[in-house]
């Protein structure tokens, strides 16, 4: 004996019924949608392509009139220069013309394109051909007369090829628009008839779905927060070398520390180069600070296998793009602690300073656009070989830009960079923020990193200012470290 249907199962089996009707419906009207939309987008492409190769024909023909009267007024072999490439052209322009309108399914334009031929030929075998010649002929100014109306209905018979190409993309527009009318007022009446069916039999399922699709949005968004906050804020030492000191300072923007996208790194590699890199994401709030820590990650792996700055950046650039971030500016290169040589490339960054004592500091050479803009840019790398006592100084915009006077604000580094490599601080990025703002709190993200050459006894540090200048410094202090890093923001 079969079951009796229970109401739920007819209810459920009715729900079914109608989901499925209007899945189909809603599916043949996309696909029915997308190829009428493919449809026109390759008409309107082919309608292009006529008009450029329309376009092309019509400016040979000009170029070989206005070629062929300027010979024959000033009688310079000069003047046919433009004539004889037209005519090497001539043909095959008239060829893709043909080509075009084939494509364009106008086979009544190519009439048109047979009377140019027609004309273009007359114009040259009893205009063109004669002239050359004999430009002294007595009835030259006849066979000029003649090829000006040859020339005009050459001009002609082009507009109303050219209108012809309109008509036809306006036809296919026009019947384009018809059809996707059609799709909409199909798909309005069976979409609202399956939308009221699936709010009746499914109204208390989507409540479910919609409540644990909240519940699981909320978690996602409390671990990311959760993940970029540790990422920004962790907190690791700077190297430590013989005769090299790195020192870093940054101070987030405004009294309420948001999260944003500065960072600083240096490492020492397995072959004993030191990797420094520092940079700043465009913007602020988590997805700054997620976007920085990509940067990071992308610049550390690359420099790991290549020892150009420059493809260390190209490679980081491409990363980005494939994740589609937001602008990143950066500096990135390798310091040879034997000889002092810096190896460097920049993307889009302020350019890093050199001080050496009792010398004028100056900016090192720099260019490059920032990274994740544009896929495919190369970087240059730079070299430079500092000295003992010597300062490298790096660091993002906001050291410059914090009083809206770029000039100032690099006058006003570079004197502080000359200050602080004179008197050989103990923790020059430190001294150097000091110098620079004081007591203020700036507008904009600042970090700080400095290298000093031919230290000795030198305890790395690293300060960082998580909420202001004034109220909360943690600072950093080791003795022996072979391969960590500084991040902020």
């Amino acid at each position: 004996m079969f079951a009796k249907p229970t109401a739920a199962g007819l209810t459920r089996a009715r729900g079914a019924f109608v989901l499925t009707v209007g899945f189909i419906v809603l599916l043949s009207s996309a696909i029915w949608l997308y190829w009428t939309v493919q449809g026109a987008t390759n008409y309107q492409r082919n309608v292009r392509l006529a008009q450029s190769a329309r376009d092309s024909v019509f400016r040979a023909l000009l170029d070989q009139e206005t070629s062929m009267r300027g010979f024959t007024s000033t009688r310079q072999i000069v003047f046919l220069m433009p004539y004889g490439r037209s005519q090497e052209r001539m043909e095959g322009a008239f060829a893709d013309l043909s080509l075009q309108l084939n494509r364009l399914g106008a086979p009544q334009l190519l009439r048109l394109v047979d009377e140019e031929i027609a004309l273009h030929r007359q114009w040259h075998d009893e205009v063109a051909a004669p002239l050359l010649a004999a430009p002294r002929r007595p009835d030259a100014t006849h066979l000029q007369y003649i090829g000006q109306s040859l020339i005009n209905r050459f001009r002609d018979a082009d507009s109303r090829l050219d209108n012809g190409i309109n008509q036809a993309a306006a036809a296919a527009d026009a019947a384009v628009n018809v059809a996707v009318l059609r799709i909409a007022g199909v798909t309005t009446i069976f979409g609202l008839a399956f939308a009221a069916a699936f709010f009746f039999f499914e109204s208390q399922r989507a409540r479910m779905t919609a409540e644990t699709a909240r519940q699981r949005m909320l978690y996602e968004n409390e671990k990311r927060i959760a993940d970029a906050l540790q990422a920004a804020f962790v907190q690791k030492a700077l190297p430590v070398l013989p005769n090299l000191g790195f020192h870093a300072s940054y101070i987030p923007a405004g009294a309420e520390a948001q999260v944003g996208g500065d960072w600083y790194d240096a490492f020492v590699l397995p072959d004993g180069r030191i990797l420094f890199s520092i940079g700043d994401v465009a913007g602020h709030g988590i997805e700054a600070a997620v976007i920085m820590s990509r940067a990071r990650q992308a610049i550390i792996s690359s420099a790991l296998h290549e020892s150009d700055p420059a493809v260390v950046l190209s490679k980081a650039n491409e990363s980005l793009m494939l994740q589609e971030a937001k602008m990143v500016t950066a500096v990135c290169g390798y310091i040879e602690p034997h000889t002092l040589r810096i190896d460097y490339a920049t993307a889009g960054h302020p350019a890093p300073i050199l001080a050496i004592p009792g010398e004028e500091p100056y900016f090192l050479e720099h260019d490059g656009l920032p990274l994740g803009i544009i896929a495919g840019v190369r970087y240059e790398s730079f070299s430079v070989t500092a000295v003992a006592g010597a300062l490298l100084v790096l660091y993002t915009d906001g050291v410059i830009e914090h009083k809206r006077d770029v000039i100032d604000g690099e006058r006003r580094l570079l004197e502080a960079a000359r200050l602080v490599a004179a008197e050989h601080a103990d923790d020059p990025a430190s001294r150097l923020r000091r110098t620079i703002f004081s007591e203020q709190t700036p507008d904009d993200d600042v970090a700080i990193m400095t290298v000093s050459f031919g230290v000795a006894d030198r305890t790395n540090a690293t300060t960082v200012n998580a909420f202001s200048p004034a109220s909360f410094t943690v600072a950093a202090s080791v003795s022996d470290v072979s391969a960590v890093s500084q991040v902020r923001r």
